[in-house]
Order: C-alpha cells, then structure tokens, then sequence
C-alpha cells in the first residue's frame, strides 16, 4: 500500500496546499464526478485511464488520483463533516482504496476491493489498519453501494446499507511510527484520493453532502494508549475471535461491541441434538438470518453425532466448522460432559482415565469433519491439579500428530486459558495453523486477553494463524 508521505508527495507533485476554507454546510447532495474536462480529478505526472467519464471514474495500476478543483492555484477542498456516497465495482484481483479527509500527509483510507494487501488479508471497508474487515460483504466484479460519514470524531463505513465500522478517533490516538498520518487531521479538513495498487477501479454516482462544523456522532472512543488490539491492527495481524456465541445477546448488540472494540467475530451457534440447531433446515434459517451481519459465521458440532445430523450441504453455508472432545462415551457404556463435573465418574485409575481423553480427543479430531479443534486440551475440574503431570510431551505430541494428519487448526482459548503456552509452541513447530476464541458463556467477552499473552510468550505472528480456504 502506499503510504501517507507517498500521497503527501503526490499532492505537493500537484502544487497545491490545503488552506483553511471552510466547510460549506448544504442539505443538497453534490456530485464529486469528474467535469466535462475531467480536471478536477488529477493524476499527478499522468493523465486519467482512458476510459474515465463525467460517469464513471476507472483507475487502472499504480496510480493515483486526487480531488482538486479545476483551478490549479486553488487550494484543496476541505471536507470536514460529510456524508459521502458513491457506487464502486472492483474487477478480480483489483487492489485499491478511497482516502478521506487527506492534508500534507493526514488522512484515513478505506479498502475498495477484496484482496489480501498484506499478512492482514484486508477486506473492502475496512478502515485500514484501524478497524480491519476480515471477511467480504461484497463479490468482486459486482457494483455495491459505498457510504463514509464523518461526524466529529466518529467514521462510520457502510458497504449496502451493512454497517462494518463505527470507529471514534480518541484525543490521544496511538499509531506506528510508519501510521503517524493515520488521522483527521485535527479540527481542519481534507480532500478524497482514489488509490490503485494493481487492477482495475471503477466509481460512479460518487456525491457529498456536507454536514455542520459542529456535527458530532458517537464519542465513546476506546483509550488507544494502553490497547493492545489499534496495535495488532497497524502491525497486519489479523484479529479475530473465532468462537463467539450469541447467549443472551442480539445480534445488533454483539456487531456494536466487535466495531467498538475491534474485534472480528465468529458466530457460533451450537449445533446438535438437544440444541438450538438441530437439523438443515435450522442451519439454512440461521444463515438467512445473519446473512447481513459484517462476521464470520462458524458451526459449533455438539455431540458425537452431529456430523450425521447436518448434510455436507448444510456445513458449507459457514465459513467454518469446529468441535471439541469435551462429549464422549466413557469405559462403562455412561455419556460424559467434561465441564459438568457431576457427569465425571472417574471410577478408573486417573492414568487410564487421561489415556481415554486423549484417544477420545484423536477419534473426534480424525473422524469428524472439522477446521478447527476447540476447547482442547481440556481438562475436568478433578483432574486439573495434575495438568502438567497428565498433560505428558507424550500425549500432547499424539493430539498434535492428529492435527497435523487431518489437517485441522488449534483454538488458543481464552475462556479457558488453555492450552498451555509448551503445548502451543509445540503445536507451531508442528505447523499447525491456530486460531484464537473466547467461547463465551454470556455477553462478557473480554478482549481475548490469555490469546495475547500467548502470543507474547509463544511468538505468535500473522504466518501462524488459520485463514477459511476461499480468504
């Protein structure tokens, strides 16, 4: 991506400074097109693609262009508080982004197209490496409606009408020494660039209406300075909670706390028998049903014999589709739920009661059609005072070994702090890709804060983490 001192330049290139003009309030919608000449958008060094029209803005390559007025001595526009909205296509493989309210070197970006643009695997509307969107809310090669508004402190984007970020600059924004522009440049204002990496852009129907000086939205902006996840976001690491229940929580309600926090969700619903979903025509009323929530949707399998309760069909609506090994069969014929610990009869020598945990754990992860193994390396509440004597290197080296063989991804769970940080590590020089989840029993999710602490100590990194195959 290029990067703010690249665009600063470009707009030196193009001999004009942002001066202090003031923000013309209007209840009108005004069109941001192209003129008959086509020069209020400029290319600094080069002229507009060929195919750019008082209809359609098309940006090819590298290049990039700005929204100037016609007049070369003129200064910038400064748009400060605006509702701007606009028609974008990308073509496959196309990557480019809008930047609004950009000075000398200020100003925040937004992705156009879906393409992964680093480790981050960015996705359209996201306001980049502030509030990253994991997964596309619109196909490539199709027009979809665009829609920015400033408001004092608060950017909102929306990608047809789904609302995908809602961020509040805080008074002391933290920001990379390589993101120090990353910003609204104070109380001033700024113009709109269309940014193009690679591929081919297309903007039509681009208008603005600008909103009071004094126009404020939200102001409940998170304390940037001692906040772990603008950190991960500027650094491309991507963050997401892969298992996120919706237990006593509206769907709205859990979309507000992802854009607030930053946090990407999963949402898990338990599906098996005696469960909220119990057939395929349930998954198929879920998935109508969240089909516009800006999230991954991932299938939760509950039981030993939810993989025959679901169709393949049924588990392809989600992007993925976990399970643990908490459910099984004990020696004596009895259905055991690890973490209800009346259910735990442990009437064997525990050595021989851990064994059947670990081959229950290989049986689930080989046999059933699974991403991602969750809750692992779970242990009952009367067993816990010996983990690390039971959690032997070599029971652990026969779960990842199973990982490895199938193919399935490791959850760092944060509800449960496990696994431990020896198990993770080994779990890496594996190879086996990992997740992080919180598995929420209510609507305190926290902030995946024993994820983190793992990967201080583990030396997680981008490399490391499960992406769906089509992402």
């Amino acid at each position: 991506m290029k990067s703010l001192k690249t665009l600063a330049a470009a707009i030196v290139t193009l001999a004009l400074t942002a001066c202090g003009t003031g923000n013309t309030t209007t209840e009108k919608w005004t069109s941001l097109m192209p003129d008959q000449e086509l020069k209020n958008w400029r290319i600094p060094n080069g002229e507009p693609d060929p195919a750019t029209s008082p209809e359609e803005i098309v940006v090819s390559g590298n290049k990039v262009m700005i929204y100037a007025p016609s007049d070369v001595e003129a200064p910038l526009p400064e748009f400060r508080n605006f509702i701007l909205k606009a028609q974008v296509l990308t073509e496959p493989d196309a990557a480019s982004s809008m930047w609004i309210r950009h000075g000398e070197g200020y100003g925040y970006e937004i992705a156009l197209g879906n393409r992964r643009l680093d480790a981050g695997r960015l996705q359209r509307g996201s306001l980049v490496n502030i509030r990253n969107i994991y997964k596309s809310m619109a196909p490539d090669g199709e027009w979809y409606d665009l829609e920015v508004e400033v408001k004092g402190q608060n950017i909102t984007v929306k990608i047809d009408d789904i609302l995908l970020v809602d961020y509040v600059e805080p008074a002391e924004p933290y920001r990379l020494q390589s993101e120090l522009g990353i910003g609204l440049l104070g109380t001033g204002g700024g113009t709109f660039v269309i940014d193009s990496y690679e591929g081919t852009t297309r903007v039509r129907d681009m208008q603005i209406r600008q909103l009071p000086d004094d126009a404020t939205g939200r102001t409940d902006a998170i304390d940037e300075t001692t906040d772990r996840v603008i950190r991960l976001q500027q650094e491309g690491f991507p963050v997401i909670d892969h298992h996120v229940h919706l237990k006593g929580w509206p769907q709205e309600q859990a979309m507000d706390n992802s854009r607030r926090v930053g946090i990407f969700y999963a949402i898990a619903p338990n599906c098996g028998i005696g469960f909220p979903i119990t057939s395929d025509a349930d998954v198929s009323n879920f998935i109508d049903t969240t089909r516009n929530l800006p999230a991954y949707m991932a299938m939760q399998g509950e039981g030993r014999e939810w993989p025959t309760t679901f169709s393949a069909g049924s588990r392809k609506m989600f992007d993925w589709v976990f399970t643990d090994a908490l459910t099984f069969t004990d020696t004596k014929g009895r259905r055991v739920r690890l973490w209800i610990d009346d259910e735990v009869i442990i009437d064997i020598p525990e050595q021989q009661y851990m064994d059947l945990i670990v081959d229950k754990t290989v049986e689930v992860i080989s046999g059933e059609p699974i991403d991602i193994f969750v809750n692992p390396f779970f242990l009952p509440t009367a067993m816990m005072d010996d983990y690390d004597a039971l959690w032997t290197d070599a029971r652990i080296e026969k779960v990842i070994d199973a990982l490895v063989e199938n193919g399935v991804a490791l959850e760092v769970n944060a509800r449960y702090r496990i696994p431990n940080a020896k198990t993770i590590k080994a779990a890496m020089a594996a190879g086996v890709p990992l997740t992080f989840g919180t598995n929420n029993g209510d609507p305190d999710l926290g902030k995946l804060e024993y994820c983190f602490e793992m990967m201080d100590e583990c030396g997680i990194t981008a490399e490391h983490m499960f992406w769906p195959e089509y992402n």
